[in-house]
């Protein structure tokens, strides 16, 4: 599917590989060098998510981007 002259099908795509690359990248560092890691809190987990959010938002500003709202589970 393109937009214009963007192949959007493709985009996805490699961003998609790209972002998984880095995770498994990310995940081998951690497993090799845990000894010597010190995590970022859950409070700097949180801001670094808000950070995120909010360059999101202005990098697509008319998406209406937000945080999702997790639907409580019916039991």
């Amino acid at each position: 599917m393109k937009l214009g002259d963007i192949d959007v099908v493709g985009e996805i795509i490699d961003l998609n590989f790209q972002l998984l690359r880095t995770q498994i990248l990310l995940e081998e560092l951690m497993k090799h060098n845990a000894e010597h890691l010190k995590l970022p809190s859950q409070e700097a987990m949180v801001e670094i998510n808000e950070f995120t959010l909010k360059s999101i938002q202005k990098k697509f500003p008319n998406m209406n981007i937000g945080k999702k709202v997790e639907e409580p589970t019916q039991e």
